[in-house]
């Protein structure tokens, strides 16, 4: 009798022990996804119903059950348990992954020692006792060349002037240069093998902090502006670089219009930090929040917030959204493009973003296809198709891409998305030129360096067509 009892009580232990460890990691879940932010209250109403309603049948299924029936109810109290527990991980990866995408508003400067590639320099230490030159107008340099100092002993020349920095590289006549690695960008415009003729050795890192500049608004209420800036540089998104890649995305959400404005790199406009015209890119090397201000100055409008894009990334990111179709408008065998709907991998995306050889507009044409990749990844990503490749897309957007909105802002787009699956429409526009070669570019005043010349009437049409999407009529 009494081991009867014993039995009876272990066997009512083990099962209300199981349904409990249910019960908490059900109300974990639930807790989980109230946090994150992004399924609207319906949903949630509608996952904790269904909770509780698993919850009480498996009560009543171990409930007074025989041996057979209490097996498999544990078996499937087991099985829900741990759906629950993979259920808490994807969600606290999604809350992870967007507040990781959010800026903390730093930035960083690398700061890089270049040799020639073909040099007996294989390593720091083989530069012992030798002599190189350093960029002194940059503000970081002091405090990268003590650290430099500490690692080598060697002879650091100050020089001023870019072109003779590289020009003495090339003509070996300093065995190094040290520099941000934003400024050696514009060595490209004077060597164009500049950096598959060179090599780095050493950088130093020198992250700082800066003022958020962000003009918040309700973000699924009212219209507002982002800033794309696509760069393509190894190190972390928020290193100090060009931007070659320039767009301002218009966003209505009430009228689910999206408005994206492309801008030439070399645009030719009066950069915010230097007073001097020159190149739009160049707006970059002091930083993403000085490309805004040019851009706001020269268009006359608020931009409210930016997103910085690693195009080197751009092959994952497109991977993970599990391929995308592009339209192009003719053949490019070279990349395995036909004219028409594309298939695209994340490869052949990157590469039809960068293509403008093949084309007679060039550069004004290539800008054209990043907008179509770019609208393309935003309707798969406001697909439905976008909830079998979740996981692959946290694992892949960490590091790829920053931005100065919150995660309450991103969050709150999302919700308003999953509750009403609205399709928006996605408009492209472009801002004309003309080129030229001039000289006295406030980076480089000595060179006579290739520049696009905005043509005014193109600026004010598309200054018109940002304004009136972002009206509310």
């Amino acid at each position: 009798m009494v081991n009867m009892f014993r039995n009876l009580f272990e066997k009512w232990i083990q099962w209300k022990l199981i349904l409990l460890i249910q019960i908490i990691i059900s109300i974990v879940f639930a807790i989980f996804l109230i946090q994150l932010n992004v399924l609207p209250m319906i949903f949630i109403a509608i996952i904790i119903a269904i909770e509780i309603l698993i919850g009480v049948g498996i009560f009543f299924l171990m409930r007074n059950a025989q041996k057979v029936r209490l097996i498999v109810s544990h078996i499937i109290s087991l099985v829900i348990s741990i759906m629950l527990v993979i259920g808490c991980m994807a969600v606290s990866q999604g809350n992870s992954a967007i507040h990781g995408l959010t800026s903390d508003h730093t930035q960083t400067n690398r700061i890089s020692l270049y040799v020639l590639d073909d040099s007996s320099y294989q390593e720091l230490s083989d530069l012992k006792d030798q002599s190189i030159e350093a960029n002194v107008n940059d503000e970081h340099m002091a405090e990268a060349i003590d650290a430099l100092n500490k690692e080598v002993d060697l002879s650091i020349q100050g020089q001023e002037d870019y072109v003779q920095m590289s020009n003495h590289l090339y003509d070996q006549k300093t065995a190094g240069i040290y520099m941000n690695e934003a400024q050696s960008a514009l060595f490209d415009e004077i060597h164009e093998d500049f950096h598959k003729k060179t090599k780095v050795l050493y950088t130093y890192e020198i992250t700082e902090e800066i003022e958020d500049f962000s003009k918040d608004v309700s973000v699924t209420q009212n219209a507002f502006n982002v800033f794309i800036s696509g760069i393509d540089t190894t190190g972390p998104v928020s290193t100090v670089s060009r931007s070659d890649v320039n767009m301002i995305v218009t966003v209505n959400p009430q009228r689910k219009k999206i408005l994206m404005t492309s801008i030439p790199r070399d645009y030719y406009v009066t950069l915010a930090n230097m007073g001097q015209k020159d190149k739009l890119t160049h707006a970059g090397l002091a930083g993403v929040e000085n490309s805004v201000k040019t851009l706001e100055n020269f268009l006359g409008i608020d931009i409210n917030y930016y997103a910085r894009v690693n195009f080197t990334s751009l092959i994952q990111m497109v991977d993970a959204l599990g391929g995308i179709e592009v339209y192009s408008d003719q053949d490019i065998p070279k990349l395995g493009i036909h004219e028409g709907i594309n298939q695209m991998d994340g490869k052949k995306a990157l590469s039809f973003s960068r293509e403008r050889y093949s084309y007679k507009s060039g550069d004004n044409h290539r800008v054209q296809n990043q907008q179509k990749v770019l609208e393309a990844m935003l309707n798969k990503m406001m697909s439905p198709a976008i909830i079998t490749n979740y996981s692959s897309i946290l694992d892949h957007i960490d590091g790829c891409f920053e931005t100065n909105m919150t995660s309450d802002e991103i969050t709150s787009l999302i919700k308003m998305q999953l509750s009403d699956m609205s399709s928006w429409d996605i408009q492209q526009i472009q801002l004309q030129g003309h080129g030229a070669m001039l000289t006295g570019g406030a980076y480089m005043p000595g060179n006579r360096l290739y520049y696009m010349i905005p043509d005014e009437d193109s600026v004010s049409q598309c200054v018109a067509q940002i304004k009136e999407v972002q009206g509310n009529h």
